[in-house]
């Protein structure tokens, strides 16, 4: 019985640490520096080849009768040595491809490490800023994503307090860009990780619906929170107090987030860790983040408002129009892979781009499926790839199989017309999938209806196609007169603004010059230069 429980306290132990490899193996893909770690043979692997020895042994000892619990005694002090040596190689391992990685970064890289900045912040940390940040600035703002993104089986979510814990956020890098061709006067490139304390303390209050949970009322505890990414900020600039007019905010890409929730206690379960519950609460995030707070989306603080005496709304979420729609029947599959002991499949199609995601309607029982859906995916910018990422499933009642994949551009479809196409399935031996793309601008939609050609299912997205000026949403405050922070919506006619660090080919002539925002001039083909500090020459070993 005891070698029983060490056994799961190990296992557990040593998934706690796959874990920590997934997460440093996600931090490091969204910087494009993804560690090898699956570069190791299946003999390597962690405690597992030694829990099945251990088994295998008192199995054959006991078969021999041969039970004593000195055997087990053995066993447990077995399996500790192997953990804690396996544990100290493996944080070796994963310290030293990060100091590799960071090296190599810092030898390439045109941004500052701003370790006077993060010395300052730790400094200033527990005896004001943490009560600015979440009491000025977070608390007032949470609410109105609270409402806008809560699940429906949530009627209402109250935060009660909040408190961010003694760890403040550090700056990784600091880029300031040299030029801005809107308003902004000053432009930041931020690398951000912010990873609370133990001592972090958040209480969500929510209310289910009458329909689900019968009206009740649960408070949740949040315990831990991790937030990684890179941002980018506009600063404008006022002659007179407070001398910052406004601040404009958002994530180069979408960030990586992991947060630690209890429920009814501080002490408990995490909840985040259940495999359903984390599926559904990342899909949620990421939507989140992504209509709000990643570029070309940001988050526009007025500055004014925020200190006026004068209590005011100052905030708001900035959120692009599309400019074009791809319009992707997906019409049939065939040859596609047996995965069910009848010799069929039950296949459904996932599709991806960027933001925007979709999935068919699933087919029972067969390998050549016919769907005839068709779905209305939203651009934002030509400046950036478009990729429609599409991947073949087959459903099953636990873990649904993949049945292929292939991608698509969908920038090489911008000549209004429609393409059919069958495309093999790519990372397997048969299957094809017939599809047809037709890509619209966004002025145009409104003649789509009449040259469609197959039978259509009420589109997943509906967005505004006439509005080519720029939307602003508010978010209100609770107690404040006049808002001074909203989510500004870019017109459709609007060049993508905002772009990450990569080479893209930019539209100029759909660019309006009494529009640009700051985002536009944060690509790195337009800032050849600029005023950031040298990298330290110096490497840390």
């Amino acid at each position: 019985m005891a070698v029983r429980l060490y056994t799961c306290r190990t296992l557990v132990s040593n998934s706690k640490i796959r874990t920590i490899s997934f997460a440093f193996e996600k931090k490091n893909k969204v910087k494009g520096q993804r560690l090898d770690f699956n570069s190791m043979d299946i003999t390597e692997v962690s405690i597992i080849h030694h829990v099945g020895i251990v088994f295998l042994v008192i199995w054959l000892l006991s078969s021999f009768g041969y039970s004593h619990p000195i055997v087990y005694f053995i066993s447990l002090i077995y399996l500790y040595l192997v953990h804690e040596n396996f544990s100290t190689r493996f944080r070796r391992k994963v310290r030293f491809e990060e100091r590799r990685q960071a090296n190599q970064k810092r030898v390439l890289s045109d941004s500052e490490s701003v370790r006077w900045l993060n010395h300052m912040v730790e400094r200033i940390w527990p005896i004001c800023m943490e009560n600015i940040v979440s009491q000025k600035i977070l608390l007032p703002i949470i609410p109105w994503f609270l409402q806008k993104y809560k699940p429906w089986t949530v009627k209402e979510a109250v935060v009660q307090s909040l408190y961010m814990g003694r760890s403040p956020p550090m700056i990784t890098e600091m880029r300031v860009c040299r030029q801005s061709t809107g308003d902004d006067h000053l432009v930041l490139e931020l690398g951000l990780n912010f990873r609370t304390a133990d001592d972090m303390d958040a209480i969500l209050a929510a209310k289910m619906t009458k329909r689900l949970g019968f009206g009740m009322s649960a408070k949740m505890h949040l315990t831990g929170m991790h937030v990684e990414g890179k941002v980018l900020v506009g600063v404008k600039f006022l002659p007179k107090w407070p001398f910052l007019g406004r601040l404009r905010v958002c994530f180069v890409e979408p960030p990586y987030f992991q947060m630690t929730v209890k429920p009814i206690f501080s002490h408990g379960l995490d909840v985040t860790e259940l495999p359903g519950i984390a599926g559904w609460l990342d899909k949620l995030l990421t939507v989140a983040f992504e209509e709000t707070l990643v570029e070309p989306n940001m988050l526009v603080v007025d500055v004014e408002k925020l200190v006026s005496p004068e209590q005011e709304t100052w905030f708001s979420v900035d959120a692009k129009e599309p400019i074009a729609y791809a319009f992707v029947e997906v019409v049939e599959g065939s040859d596609m892979k047996p995965s069910d002991l009848n010799g069929l499949a039950d296949p459904y199609i996932k599709g991806q781009v960027g933001a925007y995601r979709f999935r068919t309607k699933t087919q029972k029982k067969t390998l050549s499926p016919k769907w005839f859906e068709e779905f209305k995916i939203p651009i934002t910018s030509w400046d950036v790839p478009n990729v429609l990422q599409i991947e073949v499933r087959d459903k099953d009642h636990f873990i649904d199989d993949t049945l292929g994949d292939c991608v698509i551009k969908i920038n090489d479809f911008r000549d209004g017309e429609r393409h059919d196409m069958w495309l093999p399935l790519q990372n397997i031996k048969m299957g094809r999938l017939h599809l047809a793309i037709k890509v619209i601008e966004a002025e145009c939609d409104g003649d789509v209806a009449s040259q469609n050609e197959f039978t259509k299912k009420p589109l997943v997205v509906e967005k505004s196609e006439e509005t080519n000026a720029d939307s602003f949403e508010p978010i209100d405050v609770e107690g404040l007169r006049e808002t001074g922070i909203w989510v500004h919506h870019p017109g459709a006619d609007v060049a993508q603004v905002w772009e990450p660090r990569q080479k893209k080919n930019k539209n100029k002539n759909r660019a309006h010059k009494d529009s640009e925002s700051v985002a536009s001039s944060m690509r790195s083909e337009s800032f050849p230069n600029n005023d950031s500090s040298s990298t330290d020459e110096s490497l840390e070993g």
